[in-house]
């Protein structure tokens, strides 16, 4: 490694982070500002954006473990790319027939692929680096998601406008909300690209994993194993799900703000939760993986405590910013630690389990979320979340105070 390369960095590394950086620009960047806004253009309450923005989870629920043991058969690469063009294909069925039965069916089958595309991406990313340099690759990853999220955000404040002016519609009509889901699906698209370019999984891990399977084949899954060292990922879903599809409904209707605005302080979130993850090294090497996660959930439930009292724009600004980037230490931290704890031939699998658990977690909570919203309103909303990212990170501490890395996950690649 020369002395200006990244710790970790290669070609692999680098041809994924394309890939998710595209991924994210589309399907969280500008869908997490329009959507919701597209929903409501064509009539629909709190109550039913609720469950539309749950139905992804349930497709994700029922993906899980299917697509663990797929990924097992075919590889996570190649179920990474079918993921990926299947999502793309739900946001043209969602705008040419926006009835509200075919708003579910394409919510759904957008959680179906996008479910296979995350289960498949943590194992994957174990493959691409030495396993020394595993924090900062998944640091580089959530720093690239969130930047590439922050600009998604950032252009989808403006989209609409634009499109508006060129088709002489109203910003916030239903066509100019259509026109700029449009391009998530495009973006969608392309970012399958370099995944086909992508080579697959190192020799050595392939290894690994062939010898692996000759201790540990399949009949003899540890699935309680599985489930208890990933339970994190329900308490965790479920602070997702109160928060990531209502945020631009808080600022619209807590601090009366306009599109543009909303997606300003969303693309700042998500550039804060790029940055901080920045720190993840620091973290890990400090204070170890679990008990940084302990910490930096405790301060972000502080945060979460502080937006829902927060009674003007920029104080709410700043809380929600500190909030979602600190939560945020989350994925890349727990991770490599959740799969460093297990032999390689494990890794689809608990990945699985632990999408199935954030998927249940979060589907509830998109749910009662909707409800809640005018039942007791945001404040409250708020500090059910921040109690939900303190358990998390308690549980986190919990689960893994005696864990150590398994034997065959601790070699390079």
């Amino acid at each position: 490694m020369t002395h200006w390369q990244l710790p970790g960095m290669n070609r692999r590394v680098f041809l994924y982070l394309l890939h998710s950086g595209l991924l994210s620009m589309g399907l969280f960047g500008i869908t997490d500002v329009v959507l919701n806004f597209y929903f409501v253009s064509l009539g629909h309450d709190p109550d039913v954006i609720g469950v539309l923005q749950a139905l992804p989870r349930l497709g994700g629920l029922l993906t899980g473990i299917p697509a663990g043991l797929i990924a097992n058969r075919i590889g996570a690469r190649r179920v990474t790319i079918y993921g990926t063009i299947l999502a793309a294909l739900t946001y043209p069925l969602m705008l040419l027939f926006p009835t509200l039965f075919m708003l579910g069916a394409s919510r759904f089958l957008l959680g179906l692929a996008y479910g296979a595309t995350q289960i498949a991406s943590a194992p994957l990313m174990m493959t691409l680096t030495a396993n020394k340099h595993q924090t900062y690759q998944f640091s580089y990853h959530s720093v690239v998601t969130m930047i590439t999220t922050a600009g998604g955000s950032f252009a989808a404040g403006f989209l609409p406008l634009l499109v508006a002016r060129v088709a002489n519609v109203d910003a916030q009509s239903s066509t100019a909300y259509a026109f700029t889901l449009l391009t998530v699906a495009l973006i969608t698209l392309i970012s399958a690209y370099p995944l086909w370019i992508l080579q697959g999984e190192t020799a050595l891990i392939r290894r690994k994993i062939s010898t692996d399977v000759q201790r540990n084949p399949d009949d003899d899954v540890p699935w309680l194993r599985l489930i208890w060292l990933s339970s994190p990922f329900l308490f965790f879903g479920f602070s997702g799900g109160l928060t990531f599809p209502f945020y631009n409904l808080l600022f619209r209707n807590v601090y009366d703000v306009p599109d543009a605005t909303v997606g300003t302080i969303l693309s700042l979130g998500w550039l804060g939760m790029g940055l901080v993850t920045l720190s993840n090294p620091w973290w890990d090497k400090r204070f170890g993986r679990a008990r940084g996660l302990g910490i930096t959930m405790t301060i972000a439930a502080i945060a979460f405590l502080t937006l829902s009292v927060a009674p003007v724009l920029w104080m709410g600004v700043i809380a929600y910013i500190v909030a979602t980037s600190v939560r945020n230490t989350m994925s890349p931290l727990f991770q490599p630690l959740l799969l460093d704890s297990l032999p390689p031939i494990f890794h689809n699998l608990a990945s699985s389990v632990g999408f199935v658990l954030w998927n249940i977690g979060y589907f509830c909570a998109s749910i009662l979320g909707g409800q809640w919203q005018t039942t007791h309103g945001f404040d409250f909303i708020m500090q059910v979340v921040a109690l939900a990212v303190f358990v998390t990170g308690m549980s986190v501490v919990w689960v893994f105070r005696k864990r150590q890395p398994h034997p065959v996950s601790e070699g390079d690649v």
